[in-house]
Formats: C-alpha cells, structure tokens, sequence
C-alpha cells in the first residue's frame, strides 16, 4: 500500500539494472506518445489501475481507470488519441526509487516506485500534473521482462480534468 514503507527484499533471480531499465522504457515510451511501444510493455492480460491514495487508504475499490488486459490499455490509448484535440501537450514522467517489494524468484517479482508527470501545454509554464508511487508486478517473457500489474496510485484527491497522458 502507498504511504507506508514496505520493506526491501532481495532482488532474487531479477537483475536490478533490467528492472529499472523497464521503467526507464515505460517512461521513454509514454514520453515520445510511442503508444504501441508502451503498449508491448505488458503481458497480454496485464492489469493497469490508476487510483487516489486516498482510496487505496480508505481499502476502496473505485479507481479512475481500470484496464484488465492490454486489449482494454489499447482502447484506453485509442479513446485519449482519437479524442484528444486540444492544445498540443509534452509530457515528461519521472520514475525513480525503483525496489523490489515481493517476489523475486523464478519470473515473478513485485515492485515499487515513485513517479512524476510533468505536463507542458504549448504556451504554457510547465506544471505538476500528477505525482505518486507504483505498485507493480513484473514478469519474465521470451520478449523480456514486463508488466503483468501496474497500479499507479497518485497523491491528490483529484487529477486535472485533462488527464490524457497515461500515467
């Protein structure tokens, strides 16, 4: 659960520098707005579930967006590209203190990490737009390691209405 410390485990079987390399190409991805990159990031039935802390506090189940495989992120993704006709927005995410939580043998390890989205709106100052932390579960595949959970739980009660970048 986000706000409390969980404790540090061993990285076990998974090698640290490939795990923050994930990250790093989930980041690079959503970045540049390579949605299909992004996209192969998860497994096939991966779960990605964007939630207030508040909620997650409370142990309440509503969520903002609730993806239960890629299938459903690639809707969410061509729902955000396909509607999305305001000004022209650059989006920066910021990934750190990436540990391992849980796991950690054989190709299951579960994760945690703070993050932050910066958003620049063309003629606009950049601004916060959402910070807060990761819970995730990632995965060894044949194409490498990936998602098989994200849960990206952020600090404010409330997001800004224009939350189009995927967190």
């Amino acid at each position: 659960m986000s706000g409390k410390v969980r404790a540090r485990v061993p990285w076990g079987t998974f090698d640290a520098e490939e795990v923050r390399a994930l990250y790093d190409d989930y980041a690079a991805a959503l970045d540049a707005g390579d949605h299909a990159a992004w996209l192969d990031l998860f497994i096939d039935d991966a779960s990605y579930v964007v939630v207030p802390l508040e909620n997650v506090e409370r142990g309440l189940p509503l969520a903002t967006i609730r993806c239960e495989s890629r299938g459903m992120l690639a809707d969410r993704v061509d729902a955000l590209v396909t509607t999305q006709f305001l000004a022209r927005r650059i989006t920066r995410h910021v990934i750190t203190a990436v540990r391992p939580v849980g796991g950690g043998t054989g190709d299951r390890l579960e994760t945690t990490a703070s993050f932050l989205l910066l958003e620049t709106i063309e003629g606009a100052d950049t601004r916060v737009q959402c910070a807060g932390t990761y819970d995730d579960i990632v995965v060894v595949t044949a194409a490498g390691l990936r998602f098989a959970g994200k849960r990206a739980i952020y600090d404010a009660g409330l997001v800004p209405t224009s939350m189009a970048a995927l967190l």
